[in-house]
């Protein structure tokens, strides 16, 4: 029961937020017109900010790799995490089959168990741990949301030292422990970090963010919305803070929703707000999701290949080890 929360939560605030804006959604010749005029210089600037935030997210997973002893080009490195964003924004259940996928194509690679369970721990928790940055500038950069963000964090802090006292007081059940315990020390010892390591990947993982921060301004900049650094920054983080809690894959409807009250409540057009809305998530979303189904089709007849070669080379090692295997025919 507690677990389908979201499934009611989620759509019934999207409706509400439906319903309190719909006097000042623009039409779609309204969107269309600014959408027309925009700057294709800038949107050029907001693709390439894409692009590069995608590309530093696989340098993250590359440098995770690396240190756990598995060398692998950018190229695939890449192609691997455009596929598995694809997965996990356009399945049901996308995050959990995009485990799964990452875990087969790493394991491609020649990736141990532990190395890839590291692998994905330390760049959840790298991301999170950056989201969390963003956030915390976000909300404690404007004086309305500076003091219920204090009293947030304050609470947390306290509920979380009542949960470590209480931790400590329980124990798990005993044919549980150890085998926890095996794999937590198994995926800690996978991949060991130097502190110019852990330095790195949070500079990575920041930077995904910041590059499609970046990727949100420059769409503001093509159509010329009045969104400042500040509304801007807040807006993004509120939309994927609500898609990340979405039951639709990839946040779809909620994200747009969140983001377009946002930056309307600031003082944006509904016409200019709703094409930034719409700009960038055909870039940050549609664009993405198409070059990853065209990665995971790419990656998925290259194993294709791998595996008939492997099977050719196979056959002619062992016709030439068996005695009763006809000779090779002569050709002139």
């Amino acid at each position: 029961m507690t677990r389908g929360w979201k499934w009611v939560a989620v759509p019934t605030a999207t409706g509400l937020a439906y319903l309190v804006l719909r006097d000042q959604l623009p039409s779609p010749a309204e969107i269309w017109a600014v959408v027309a005029e925009a700057d294709l210089v800038w949107l050029g600037v907001a693709a390439g900010a894409q692009c590069m935030s995608m590309a530093t997210f696989a340098r993250l997973f590359r440098r995770l790799l690396a240190l756990g002893g598995i060398r692998v080009s950018l190229g695939r490195a890449m192609a691997i995490t455009y596929a598995r964003n694809a997965v996990a924004n356009s399945l049901p259940a996308g995050p959990v089959v995009s485990i799964a996928y990452s875990t087969r194509e790493f394991g491609r690679l020649g990736a141990g168990r532990s190395l890839i369970a590291a692998t994905l721990v330390l760049a959840a928790f790298s991301s999170g741990a950056a989201f969390g940055v963003l956030a915390a500038v976000a909300l404690l950069g404007a004086p309305e949301t500076r003091v219920p963000t204090l009293l947030a964090a304050a609470g947390v802090v306290v509920a979380a030292a009542v949960l470590v006292r209480v931790r400590r007081r329980v124990r798990l059940p005993r044919e549980r422990a150890p085998r926890l315990v095996a794999e937590v020390r198994a995926a800690r010892d996978a991949i060991r970090a130097s502190r110019r390591d852990q330095a790195v990947l949070a500079a990575l993982a920041l930077a995904n963010w910041l590059l499609d921060v970046a990727c949100l301004a420059a769409v503001c900049l093509a159509v010329g919305a009045p969104i400042g650094a500040h509304t801007l920054l807040l807006g993004y983080v509120a939309a994927k803070a609500a898609a990340a809690l979405a039951v639709v894959p990839g946040g779809l409807g909620v994200m747009e929703i969140g983001m377009a009250a946002t930056f309307i409540a600031a003082g944006a057009s509904g016409g200019a707000a709703a094409a930034v809305v719409a700009l960038y998530r055909l870039i940050s979303y549609w664009a993405v999701l198409v070059a990853g189904w065209l990665a995971w089709l790419f990656l998925k007849d290259q194993t294709r290949a791998v595996m008939r070669a492997t099977g050719r080379a196979l056959v002619r090692a062992g016709a030439g080890m068996n005695p009763f295997a006809l000779p090779p025919a002569h050709h002139p």
